[in-house]
């Protein structure tokens, strides 16, 4: 693990380089997950190719500290991402973000072109809305989230865990080590996202992937989401379509190896 200081926000950021040969692969995780959760079996399948792997732990999660002074925005944590690229000497790389890790990937794109020559977005959010968990956090004060509901559920996710519900088991580990704040400010910041980004996102000029859970298709949940528009309207702006078989939202926690299958054609677009 490498560690860089951030002066702008007197904080650590911290992230894996997995060096190989081949081109350099960023991972960007989910809600306020350390990036291991997400992506440490991606990187490491023996089906993907061989590739550098940068995989992030954003401001407020896993490895990384928590920054009082940093707002948890999209572009706030994309400039982040930038500053570990440039520290690097990375540019064009294959940036491949879930959820939240996916609209900071598109932010990454859209204020820093250089760095990014291909994208993988795995249900990230590009409207305004959130999803249900984030419109949950969001729906709170900063006060009464840190305060009062974080504690109150991360008692419930352990329990849920101990029970054996998998659901429970993942957030009872994966935000064991988050920022309660953090949390809240990523919620707002997806639920809050500027309505241009659609749009923009659809103007990009690389090549684009939009990854679904199969059963987050809106042909199979019956609603279009923030982070699950009509594959359609993707497809008439040049964006790729790839569905992961048998699972939701957390994709590769459900089905890795059919998000290998997807991702690996996704990256030889």
């Amino acid at each position: 693990m490498k560690s860089l200081y951030l002066p702008e926000w007197n904080a650590f950021i911290r992230y894996f380089d997995i060096p190989r040969d081949g081109e350099t692969i960023v991972y960007l995780p989910v809600l306020s997950f350390p990036v291991v959760v997400n992506f440490l079996s991606v990187a490491t399948h023996p089906k993907m190719p061989k590739h550098r792997a940068i995989l992030v732990d954003n401001l407020g999660s896993g490895f990384s500290d928590h920054s009082e002074s940093f707002n948890y925005s999209m572009e706030g944590h994309a400039k982040t991402v930038a500053n570990i690229l440039d520290h690097e000497g990375i540019k064009n790389a294959t940036v491949v973000g879930h959820s939240m890790g996916g609209t900071i990937a598109i932010m990454l794109a859209l204020s820093r072109p250089d760095l990014v020559s291909k994208l993988v977005v795995a249900e990230g959010n590009i409207t305004p809305g959130g999803g249900e968990a984030t419109r949950s956090i969001a729906s709170y004060s900063k006060t009464e989230y840190v305060e009062h509901i974080f504690p109150k559920s991360r008692k419930e996710w352990f329990q849920a865990a101990i029970e054996g519900d998998a659901t429970g088991t993942i957030l009872s580990g994966a935000w064991s080590t988050a920022s309660a704040a953090g949390l809240h400010g990523n919620s707002k910041s997806l639920v809050e996202i500027d309505p241009s980004v659609k749009d923009q996102f659809y103007e990009l000029p690389i090549p684009r992937t939009f990854i679904y859970g199969e059963k987050s298709l809106p042909e199979n949940s019956g609603e279009v989401g923030a982070d699950a528009p009509e594959p359609g309207k993707l497809e008439a702006h040049g964006i790729q379509i790839g569905v992961v078989p048998n699972a939701g939202h957390l994709q590769m926690l459900e089905n890795l190896d059919g998000f290998i299958a997807v991702l690996t054609k996704a990256i030889k677009v």
